[in-house]
């Protein structure tokens, strides 16, 4: 890093730089870590950082929409399990609209379905739950 920035690379250079080598090659979580931090100190020694302020709470915000996302389909597939052995096979239509259920829909729904007893009831409280 020192000499790339010596032979007069710049940050956005060097940041393609390494999302080709990121590409190509991953290092372990350790390492990877321990890389961060020192580019990161010797880029404040430049007064060059790696990433702005803005990068990061762009970044951060993209993690968070990705645990909700992940949050949303992991529920909907532990959901759909305890729906398809409480109600038998579900129509498509039915697992759709379970799939787009937001999270907290879907923690309601997952304690509404110990009181039913057939598709019908499924069907009944997704009616109710759509008004």
């Amino acid at each position: 890093m020192r000499n790339l920035y010596s032979a007069g690379y710049n940050a956005h250079e060097l940041r393609e730089l390494f999302r080709l080598i990121d590409w190509m090659m991953h290092l372990r979580s350790d390492l990877d870590n321990r890389f961060k931090a020192e580019l990161i100190t010797y880029e404040k020694e430049l007064q060059m950082p790696y990433v702005t302020s803005v990068e990061r709470l762009a970044k951060e915000e993209g993690r968070e929409e990705g645990r909700e996302e992940g949050r949303e389909e992991g529920g909907a597939i532990v959901l759909l399990q305890q729906l398809t052995r409480k109600c038998g096979e579900l129509p498509t239509d039915v697992q759709q609209n379970i799939r787009q259920l937001p999270l907290a829909k879907m923690q309601v729904l997952g304690d509404a379905l110990f009181d039913f007893n057939s598709l019908e009831d499924l069907q009944k409280w997704l009616d109710a739950a759509a008004h």
